[in-house]
């Protein structure tokens, strides 16, 4: 799979934020979709507060103060909680891993994951980045659709709620071309 593409579709639909704030499901998050679990987490990562390197502690507690707010406001609203921010270089690398790690989650996961055509990968990349591997299993149909190569019925069972619907449309998109 082109993970260039890839990159390029989800800091195009998820965004890259700089600093730290609550995902859609509540997960205290970073620069494209980057999700971390615990405050360890982020201490972990690369952070600057005004251009010089943060602490440990420093990102720990950005961390503490995000988890702690209410979840479900737009990314810019938990800017204001936050010292630490990411640079687009320390971004681009943690999304790098995060491609890599999650390409070969799914390589695990559907096990003829190598043999599907690279828009397909590429589609199912997308859902299951946005949706988790669990959420990906929720679709059924399109996974039977996808196993038996049937990339049209796949396109029409991908649609996901509470996304835009141009990103619906670009993933039927990519099913669509692998039927042609």
């Amino acid at each position: 799979m082109d993970l260039s593409a890839a990159a390029a579709r989800l800091r195009k639909f998820e965004g890259s934020v700089s600093h730290m704030y609550r995902c859609t499901g509540g997960e205290v998050t970073v620069g494209v979709g980057h999700a971390m679990a615990a405050a360890a987490d982020a201490a972990r990562l690369v952070w600057e507060i005004d251009g010089v390197a943060a602490t440990a502690e420093q990102a720990q507690a950005d961390f503490q103060k995000v988890a702690a707010a209410q979840k479900g406001l737009v990314a810019s609203a938990y800017a204001g909680l936050t010292q630490c921010r990411m640079s687009d270089d320390a971004i681009s690398g943690v999304l790098e891993a995060d491609l890599q790690a999650f390409e070969a989650q799914l390589a695990a996961a559907l096990p003829r994951w190598s043999s599907y055509p690279e828009p397909v990968q590429e589609a199912l990349f997308d859902m299951a980045f946005n949706l988790g591997l669990g959420g990906l299993k929720k679709f059924p149909r399109l996974l039977a659709a996808v196993n038996a190569g049937d990339w049209t019925t796949a396109a029409a069972q991908c649609h996901r709620q509470g996304i835009g619907e141009t990103r619906n449309q670009e993933t039927a998109a990519l099913f669509l071309q692998a039927a042609s």
